[in-house]
């Protein structure tokens, strides 16, 4: 005969001793995860960042195969009258190289959006569509900003150095730089007219801007197709004041940039926000943690680490220095 058990009523589960172990287990490898989560991500967007300058890059060279030169940084504006806006759209052959570029960089129907009998008047029409190599992901996702909804760029021609200040100063036209015043004193610049190399020099990087300001401060304020000499087109490697005395400018973290929100001075004020030169934002700089992505002449794309010494990248930055340096 087979005797069947009796079931004592009970089934068998967690404790609450064992429930408290397993939460506290999957806390610790959340937090175990989650920075290699974010660190991947940051990785992703910062190879998009990359490839974004790679074909700015590509897109400079087929330009100047079309036009044999590299593209200007402006195209309007009056050098004798320093008074004269620097920024409007007298002509669309003034707007800047993104717009330029477009051709380039299989954007051909934006670019045949601007109309030649009305530039003022299509540039927010152009600049309300989004271009997604003009933004850099890690910085902020694609925002239009302004009353004529207008996307921006995250990215900056080479101008070489600063002078006396203001960028619109006709001392100050890029002469050393890569993207140049198209009335610059040494005229058209060529790859092969680099004379420090092509692999030396940086020929376009991403630019400062400073967290609480996107948008709306003076390196960030005009759309991504603005003209003229401007700061939301150009940066520079270096600052030259009215005694020729040089300080270099390396690239700098966005939390660091100048901000016109705040008072800035921190032993810089002739090179940022003051009254004396206006609110011109003359550093290359980004949202990643560790550096900027930057194309050079010869088409390559580097990162360069915000500890890179100071006069190296001001090298870096002049086309016709003659000068040595280091990356490291």
């Amino acid at each position: 005969m087979t005797i069947v058990g009796r079931s004592s009523g009970k089934t068998a589960g967690f404790t609450l001793v064992e429930l408290l172990v397993v939460i506290a287990i999957i806390g610790v490898l959340i937090s175990l995860l989650l920075p290699a989560v974010q660190q991947a991500r940051e990785s992703a967007r910062r190879t998009h960042c990359s490839n974004n300058l790679k074909q700015l890059g590509l897109a400079a060279h087929n330009f100047e195969s079309t036009y044999g030169h590299l593209v200007w940084g402006a195209r309007d504006g009056l050098l004798t009258d320093l008074t004269t806006e620097c920024c409007t759209a007298l002509t669309v052959e003034g707007w800047t190289w993104s717009f330029h570029f477009l051709p380039f960089i299989e954007q051909q129907h934006l670019y045949d959006l601007a109309d030649y009998d009305d530039p003022a008047g299509t540039q927010d029409i152009v600049a309300q569509n989004f271009v997604e190599g003009f933004f850099c992901p890690t910085r902020r996702a694609p925002t239009p900003y302004g009353s004529g909804s207008a996307y921006r760029c995250d990215y900056a021609g080479n101008a070489g150095e600063r002078t006396q200040g203001n960028v619109r100063n006709s001392s100050n036209l890029g002469e050393h730089g890569v993207i140049r015043h198209r009335n610059n004193t040494k005229g058209e610049l060529t790859i092969e007219r680099i004379r420090d190399g092509s692999s030396n020099t940086i020929m376009f990087a991403e630019k400062a801007l400073h967290p609480e300001a996107y948008g709306t401060e003076g390196g960030d304020n005009e759309r991504w197709n603005n003209s003229g000499w401007d700061e939301d087109n150009i940066r520079f490697g270096s600052h030259v004041d009215s005694s020729d005395n040089v300080t270099p400018l390396p690239p700098i973290a966005d939390r660091d940039a100048p901000n016109p929100n705040d008072s800035w001075n921190f032993g810089k004020a002739s090179l940022g926000y003051n009254g004396t030169y206006g609110e011109w934002q003359p550093y290359f700089g980004s949202s990643h943690s560790a550096g900027i992505n930057a194309v050079l002449a010869d088409g390559s794309v580097r990162f360069i680490p915000f500890t890179i010494d100071g006069t190296a990248f001001q090298n870096a930055c002049l086309a016709d220095d003659k000068q040595t340096f280091s990356w490291d």
